[in-house]
């Protein structure tokens, strides 16, 4: 039998991020389940079940493709990635404090924990998971 040999470089990141992309999207419908089950949030119109699917599994691959950019073009291409991508989640998770979602106070506040989670699932997953999971392929290959 014959065997693939993927030997482009942007082929394992990418499988990385898209692999990453699935847990990190399981873990955030979990979170948006209970989350709405614990505090009955009653504006699902913005963040729903198709929102949080295509938006992380649109994140994260493409987490995977910045990774492979910036592995290729720096010596320490992991450890800056890192640091950007915790960055940008640091900038996510501040803009993510600053959005008012209605009128009311209390569904703002529960609007701003629910994207709140969401983003910082996602961010480790991008900040920690696509590295982890680059080099160690054999999970999901």
């Amino acid at each position: 039998m014959k065997t693939k040999n993927y030997n482009s470089h942007i082929y394992r990141p990418l499988m990385a991020g898209l692999f990453a992309g699935y847990i990190a999207t399981v873990l955030n419908l979990v979170y948006d389940v209970l989350f709405r089950e614990s505090t009955t949030f009653p504006l699902h119109d913005l963040v729903n079940v198709s929102t949080i699917i295509f938006a992380t599994l649109f994140a994260l691959p493409l987490a995977g493709v910045v990774f492979a950019l910036i592995d290729r073009l720096f010596p320490n291409g992991s450890r800056i990635y890192v640091v950007l991508s915790a960055l940008f989640t640091g900038l996510c998770i501040y803009g993510t404090l600053q959005v008012h979602r209605s009128p009311d106070p209390v569904l703002t506040v529960q609007f701003q924990h629910l994207l709140l989670g969401i983003v910082i699932i996602s961010g480790v997953f991008a900040t920690a998971a696509v590295p982890w999971l680059v080099k160690h392929q054999e999970i999901y290959m």
